[in-house]
Protein backbone atom coordinates (compact mmCIF):
# COMPACT_ATOMS: atom_id res chain seq x y z
CA UNK A 1 0.00 0.00 0.00
CA UNK A 2 1.46 3.29 -1.26
CA UNK A 3 0.33 6.94 -0.34
CA UNK A 4 -0.05 9.28 -3.33
CA UNK A 5 0.52 12.89 -3.17
CA UNK A 6 -3.02 13.10 -2.95
CA UNK A 7 -2.73 11.82 0.18
CA UNK A 8 -5.15 8.63 -0.48
CA UNK A 9 -3.71 5.71 0.36
CA UNK A 10 -4.09 2.97 -2.50
CA UNK A 11 -2.36 -0.78 -3.18
CA UNK A 12 1.00 -0.73 -4.33
CA UNK A 13 1.34 -1.41 -7.77
CA UNK A 14 -2.35 -0.07 -8.80
CA UNK A 15 -2.93 2.87 -11.48
CA UNK A 16 -2.68 6.13 -10.53
CA UNK A 17 -6.15 6.90 -11.71
CA UNK A 18 -8.97 5.46 -8.89
CA UNK A 19 -11.94 3.59 -10.13
CA UNK A 20 -13.96 5.37 -8.53
CA UNK A 21 -13.16 9.01 -7.15
CA UNK A 22 -15.54 10.91 -4.41
CA UNK A 23 -14.64 14.63 -4.01
CA UNK A 24 -15.73 16.70 -1.14
CA UNK A 25 -19.42 14.98 -1.75
CA UNK A 26 -21.86 16.43 1.25
CA UNK A 27 -25.61 15.02 1.72
CA UNK A 28 -28.14 17.08 3.53
CA UNK A 29 -31.91 16.31 4.45
CA UNK A 30 -32.95 19.89 5.14
CA UNK A 31 -31.33 20.93 8.32
CA UNK A 32 -29.68 17.42 8.82
CA UNK A 33 -26.53 17.23 7.05
CA UNK A 34 -26.30 13.09 6.13
CA UNK A 35 -22.54 13.57 4.94
CA UNK A 36 -20.06 16.28 5.15
CA UNK A 37 -16.69 17.03 2.46
CA UNK A 38 -16.52 13.52 2.65
CA UNK A 39 -13.11 12.44 -0.41
CA UNK A 40 -11.81 8.94 -1.01
CA UNK A 41 -11.10 7.19 -3.88
CA UNK A 42 -11.35 3.63 -4.48
CA UNK A 43 -8.78 1.61 -7.07
CA UNK A 44 -9.59 -1.58 -8.85
CA UNK A 45 -8.16 -4.76 -7.79
CA UNK A 46 -8.69 -3.96 -4.01
CA UNK A 47 -10.69 -4.84 -1.32
CA UNK A 48 -11.88 -1.36 1.12
CA UNK A 49 -13.52 -1.89 4.12
CA UNK A 50 -16.06 0.88 4.95
CA UNK A 51 -16.95 0.77 8.36
CA UNK A 52 -18.34 2.87 11.05
CA UNK A 53 -21.43 2.57 13.63
CA UNK A 54 -25.25 3.03 12.70
CA UNK A 55 -25.53 6.03 11.28
CA UNK A 56 -21.79 6.80 10.38
CA UNK A 57 -23.33 7.63 6.73
CA UNK A 58 -21.58 4.31 5.02
CA UNK A 59 -24.94 3.49 3.09
CA UNK A 60 -25.34 6.88 2.28
CA UNK A 61 -22.44 7.17 0.44
CA UNK A 62 -23.05 4.00 -0.99
CA UNK A 63 -26.48 5.12 -2.19
CA UNK A 64 -24.35 7.84 -3.92
CA UNK A 65 -22.02 6.17 -5.49
CA UNK A 66 -25.00 3.36 -6.91
CA UNK A 67 -26.65 6.32 -8.79
CA UNK A 68 -29.46 5.63 -5.89
CA UNK A 69 -29.71 9.52 -4.36
CA UNK A 70 -27.09 12.79 -6.19
CA UNK A 71 -25.29 14.59 -3.43
CA UNK A 72 -26.18 17.64 -2.58
CA UNK A 73 -22.37 19.21 -2.77
CA UNK A 74 -19.31 17.93 -4.30
CA UNK A 75 -18.33 15.54 -7.20
CA UNK A 76 -18.17 11.79 -8.03
CA UNK A 77 -16.17 9.89 -10.77
CA UNK A 78 -16.23 6.63 -12.38
CA UNK A 79 -13.03 5.82 -14.61
CA UNK A 80 -12.29 9.87 -14.98
CA UNK A 81 -15.81 10.25 -15.83
CA UNK A 82 -17.61 12.92 -13.49
CA UNK A 83 -20.85 11.43 -12.86
CA UNK A 84 -23.92 14.23 -13.51
CA UNK A 85 -27.11 12.46 -13.97
CA UNK A 86 -27.70 9.76 -10.83
CA UNK A 87 -29.66 6.92 -11.73
CA UNK A 88 -29.40 3.21 -10.91
CA UNK A 89 -29.60 2.17 -14.54
CA UNK A 90 -26.27 4.55 -14.98
CA UNK A 91 -24.45 2.68 -12.09
CA UNK A 92 -25.19 -0.71 -13.59
CA UNK A 93 -24.33 0.30 -17.12
CA UNK A 94 -20.86 1.15 -15.50
CA UNK A 95 -20.80 -1.98 -14.03
CA UNK A 96 -21.18 -1.58 -10.48
CA UNK A 97 -23.63 -4.42 -8.53
CA UNK A 98 -24.07 -3.83 -4.73
CA UNK A 99 -24.89 -6.71 -3.12
CA UNK A 100 -27.77 -6.09 -0.09
CA UNK A 101 -28.54 -8.53 3.03
CA UNK A 102 -32.31 -7.82 2.80
CA UNK A 103 -33.07 -7.24 -0.54
CA UNK A 104 -31.90 -8.35 -4.12
CA UNK A 105 -33.51 -11.27 -4.69
CA UNK A 106 -37.75 -12.33 -5.59
CA UNK A 107 -38.56 -15.05 -3.29
CA UNK A 108 -41.23 -16.22 -5.18
CA UNK A 109 -39.31 -16.52 -8.14
CA UNK A 110 -37.02 -19.40 -9.07
CA UNK A 111 -33.36 -19.57 -8.40
CA UNK A 112 -32.88 -19.18 -12.90
CA UNK A 113 -35.45 -16.33 -13.34
CA UNK A 114 -33.39 -14.65 -10.30
CA UNK A 115 -30.27 -15.07 -11.80
CA UNK A 116 -31.56 -13.17 -14.97
CA UNK A 117 -33.87 -10.74 -12.73
CA UNK A 118 -33.82 -7.38 -14.24
CA UNK A 119 -32.10 -8.97 -17.46
CA UNK A 120 -34.58 -11.68 -18.85
CA UNK A 121 -33.38 -13.03 -22.19
CA UNK A 122 -36.23 -13.21 -24.57
CA UNK A 123 -36.56 -15.23 -27.85
CA UNK A 124 -39.36 -14.23 -30.81
CA UNK A 125 -41.42 -16.38 -32.24
CA UNK A 126 -43.35 -15.18 -35.55
CA UNK A 127 -42.36 -11.66 -34.20
CA UNK A 128 -43.46 -12.19 -30.28
CA UNK A 129 -41.25 -11.89 -27.16
CA UNK A 130 -40.86 -14.99 -25.27
CA UNK A 131 -38.66 -15.92 -22.26
CA UNK A 132 -35.65 -18.10 -23.42
CA UNK A 133 -36.59 -20.58 -20.96
CA UNK A 134 -33.91 -22.54 -21.88
CA UNK A 135 -30.61 -19.78 -21.74
CA UNK A 136 -32.31 -18.97 -18.45
CA UNK A 137 -31.88 -22.83 -17.05
CA UNK A 138 -28.77 -23.39 -18.54
CA UNK A 139 -26.99 -20.18 -17.57
CA UNK A 140 -28.01 -20.49 -13.66
CA UNK A 141 -27.31 -24.18 -13.36
CA UNK A 142 -23.48 -23.52 -14.90
CA UNK A 143 -23.64 -20.58 -11.18
CA UNK A 144 -24.98 -23.02 -9.10
CA UNK A 145 -22.44 -25.61 -9.59
CA UNK A 146 -19.33 -22.84 -10.39
CA UNK A 147 -20.11 -21.32 -6.76
CA UNK A 148 -20.32 -24.84 -5.08
CA UNK A 149 -24.19 -24.45 -3.99
CA UNK A 150 -25.86 -27.57 -2.83
CA UNK A 151 -26.25 -30.52 -5.25
CA UNK A 152 -30.07 -30.54 -4.51
CA UNK A 153 -30.42 -26.88 -5.39
CA UNK A 154 -32.43 -26.99 -8.59
CA UNK A 155 -32.27 -24.10 -11.18
CA UNK A 156 -36.15 -24.43 -10.76
CA UNK A 157 -36.74 -23.94 -7.30
CA UNK A 158 -38.04 -21.27 -5.65
CA UNK A 159 -35.01 -18.97 -4.37
CA UNK A 160 -36.38 -18.84 -0.92
CA UNK A 161 -35.74 -22.44 -0.51
CA UNK A 162 -31.75 -21.24 -0.44
CA UNK A 163 -30.41 -20.78 2.83
CA UNK A 164 -28.94 -16.88 3.52
CA UNK A 165 -25.52 -18.08 3.30
CA UNK A 166 -26.74 -19.50 -0.18
CA UNK A 167 -28.39 -16.81 -0.88
CA UNK A 168 -25.58 -13.85 -0.67
CA UNK A 169 -23.65 -16.58 -2.30
CA UNK A 170 -25.73 -16.89 -5.59
CA UNK A 171 -26.27 -12.60 -5.54
CA UNK A 172 -21.90 -12.61 -5.54
CA UNK A 173 -22.15 -14.97 -8.65
CA UNK A 174 -24.73 -13.48 -10.19
CA UNK A 175 -22.68 -9.98 -9.83
CA UNK A 176 -19.46 -11.07 -11.37
CA UNK A 177 -20.53 -13.66 -14.13
CA UNK A 178 -22.42 -10.04 -15.50
CA UNK A 179 -18.85 -9.10 -15.87
CA UNK A 180 -19.24 -6.31 -13.15
CA UNK A 181 -16.04 -3.92 -12.46
CA UNK A 182 -17.47 -2.91 -9.08
CA UNK A 183 -18.90 -5.12 -6.29
CA UNK A 184 -20.48 -3.40 -2.83
CA UNK A 185 -21.39 -5.77 -0.51
CA UNK A 186 -23.73 -3.63 2.15
CA UNK A 187 -23.37 -5.84 5.55
CA UNK A 188 -22.96 -9.12 3.37
CA UNK A 189 -22.83 -11.28 6.48
CA UNK A 190 -25.81 -10.31 9.28
CA UNK A 191 -27.41 -13.16 10.36
CA UNK A 192 -25.42 -15.96 8.48
CA UNK A 193 -23.57 -18.67 10.59
CA UNK A 194 -20.26 -19.18 11.35
CA UNK A 195 -19.21 -21.07 8.61
CA UNK A 196 -21.77 -18.70 5.71
CA UNK A 197 -20.11 -15.72 6.33
CA UNK A 198 -16.46 -17.29 6.08
CA UNK A 199 -18.07 -18.41 2.59
CA UNK A 200 -18.78 -14.52 1.72
CA UNK A 201 -15.81 -13.71 2.96
CA UNK A 202 -13.68 -15.82 0.90
CA UNK A 203 -15.56 -14.78 -1.97
CA UNK A 204 -15.00 -10.88 -1.43
CA UNK A 205 -11.08 -11.92 -1.59
CA UNK A 206 -11.42 -13.95 -4.75
CA UNK A 207 -13.59 -11.25 -6.00
CA UNK A 208 -10.47 -8.90 -5.30
CA UNK A 209 -7.80 -11.58 -6.70
CA UNK A 210 -10.03 -11.34 -9.68
CA UNK A 211 -9.22 -7.46 -10.07
CA UNK A 212 -12.64 -6.20 -9.22
CA UNK A 213 -13.10 -3.69 -6.96
CA UNK A 214 -14.79 -4.63 -3.59
CA UNK A 215 -16.23 -2.47 -1.38
CA UNK A 216 -16.94 -4.04 2.00
CA UNK A 217 -19.72 -1.85 4.09
CA UNK A 218 -19.48 -3.45 7.75
CA UNK A 219 -20.06 -2.07 11.62
CA UNK A 220 -17.48 -5.36 12.50
CA UNK A 221 -13.78 -4.16 12.26
CA UNK A 222 -11.78 -7.29 13.48
CA UNK A 223 -14.10 -8.99 10.35
CA UNK A 224 -13.24 -6.71 7.86
CA UNK A 225 -9.45 -6.24 9.11
CA UNK A 226 -8.80 -9.73 8.11
CA UNK A 227 -9.27 -9.39 4.85
CA UNK A 228 -9.44 -6.02 3.53
CA UNK A 229 -6.15 -4.32 2.05
CA UNK A 230 -8.00 -0.97 3.75
CA UNK A 231 -9.78 0.62 6.10
CA UNK A 232 -11.87 3.42 5.74
CA UNK A 233 -14.16 4.99 9.18
CA UNK A 234 -16.78 7.40 8.61
CA UNK A 235 -18.43 9.07 11.70
CA UNK A 236 -21.48 10.99 11.86
CA UNK A 237 -21.15 11.59 7.89
CA UNK A 238 -17.19 12.71 8.20
CA UNK A 239 -14.53 10.46 6.99
CA UNK A 240 -12.22 9.79 10.43
CA UNK A 241 -9.46 7.40 8.88
CA UNK A 242 -7.78 5.84 5.55
CA UNK A 243 -5.57 3.64 6.32
CA UNK A 244 -3.52 0.54 4.77
CA UNK A 245 -5.00 -2.77 6.80
CA UNK A 246 -1.25 -3.21 8.22
CA UNK A 247 -1.09 0.25 9.65
CA UNK A 248 -3.52 0.17 12.57
CA UNK A 249 -4.48 -3.00 14.19
CA UNK A 250 -8.38 -4.07 14.65
CA UNK A 251 -8.08 -2.83 18.47
CA UNK A 252 -6.27 0.96 17.49
CA UNK A 253 -9.37 0.99 14.40
CA UNK A 254 -11.96 0.32 17.26
CA UNK A 255 -10.60 2.95 19.53
CA UNK A 256 -11.78 5.03 16.88
CA UNK A 257 -14.87 3.89 16.14
CA UNK A 258 -15.60 3.68 19.97
CA UNK A 259 -13.98 7.40 20.87
CA UNK A 260 -16.07 8.47 17.94
CA UNK A 261 -19.44 6.88 19.46
CA UNK A 262 -18.96 8.34 22.40
CA UNK A 263 -19.33 12.21 21.68
CA UNK A 264 -21.54 11.57 18.78
CA UNK A 265 -24.81 13.31 19.07
CA UNK A 266 -28.30 11.50 18.01
CA UNK A 267 -29.43 12.54 14.65
CA UNK A 268 -31.75 10.68 12.45
CA UNK A 269 -30.72 7.16 10.97
CA UNK A 270 -28.75 7.39 7.42
CA UNK A 271 -27.24 3.77 7.59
Amino acid sequence: MITGSDGQSRPAGSPKKPLISIKNVGLSYGNFQALTDVSVDFYQGELVGLVGDNGAGKTTLIRIISGIIPPTSGEVYFDGERIIKFHPKKAIDLGLECIQQAIGLCDNLSVGRNYFLGREPVRRILGLPFLDKKKIREASAKVVHDFGLRDSVDVDDEIALLSGGEKQTFKIARAVTFRNRVIIMDEPTNHLSVRERTRVNELAVQLKQQGLLVIYITHDIFQIHRIADRIVILENGRKVTDVPRDAMSAEALEGIIRDGSRTSTKEPKVS
